[in-house]
């Protein structure tokens, strides 16, 4: 049972000699010193406002109001923003938007991380942030490789790269890369699942308290990067 914490999973596959060593790095809270969602959604109402567009701005004020009431869960309120964003935010707009968040990296992060490049690692962005601006702040950072949320054509198939789906899909890319996890970065326990891979690094950024308890609880060393 991998949500009770019960065993380790390996990242290693057969010859780890042949591998590329990789750092999976989340991105709200840890690589950014923000919640990437809650900067685009201010983007778009900014974006509409000034369009004139009242019925996409009321639709996100109306969403917003019922996720902060308890109406709705929290995907129930990023699906349709996914959505709407991806039939009204334009390239150059997302574009606009990854750069500004650049202002918001963590830089004793960003900093450990290009002096693993510097070595020959690769570095992974496993967010459940939308996938909609992900590859273009990739770019503006340097990242070798990403995961996020994808779009689906429904709500009932939406589903989030956080905890044990994001291992699955770290893993998977890293695997058919060629490269090896052999760090992880994050301030979440949604995490856990990553962070329990047998012989990884474990680089705690802003973390809470909870999770250095919890980790140490498990018996997993981990290492605090503070950005804020």
């Amino acid at each position: 049972m991998v949500d009770g914490h019960e065993k380790t999973v390996t990242g290693r596959s057969a010859d780890p000699r042949t591998e590329i060593p990789c750092i999976v790095v989340d991105l709200d809270g840890t690589l950014l010193r923000a919640n990437s969602l809650r900067l685009f959604i201010r983007f778009m109402a900014r974006k509409f406002a000034r369009e004139g567009r009242v019925v996409p701005l009321v639709r996100i004020l109306w969403l917003l109001a019922a996720r902060r009431a308890r109406l709705i869960p929290h995907v129930g309120m990023k699906y349709p923003i996914h959505r709407l964003a991806a039939a009204t935010v334009g390239e150059d707009e997302l574009e606009e938007f990854a750069g500004s968040l650049r202002g918001y990296v963590c830089a004793p992060l960003l900093d450990e991380l290009s002096r693993l490049k510097g070595e020959g690692w690769r570095v992974m962005l496993a967010t459940a942030a939308p996938s909609l601006y992900i590859p273009r702040l990739a770019g503006h950072l340097g990242i070798d490789e990403w995961v996020a949320t994808p779009l689906t054509d429904t709500p009932a198939s939406y589903t989030e790269t956080r905890g044990e789906r994001k291992l699955e899909l770290a893993l998977g890319r890293a695997a058919a890369k060629g490269w090896r996890i052999r760090a992880v970065a994050t301030d979440h326990e949604d995490d856990l699942p990553i962070l329990r891979l047998d012989g990884v690094r474990r680089l705690l950024v802003n973390s809470t308290d909870r999770l250095s308890v919890m980790m140490a609880g498990l018996g997993l060393a981990f290492e605090k990067i503070d950005c804020r």
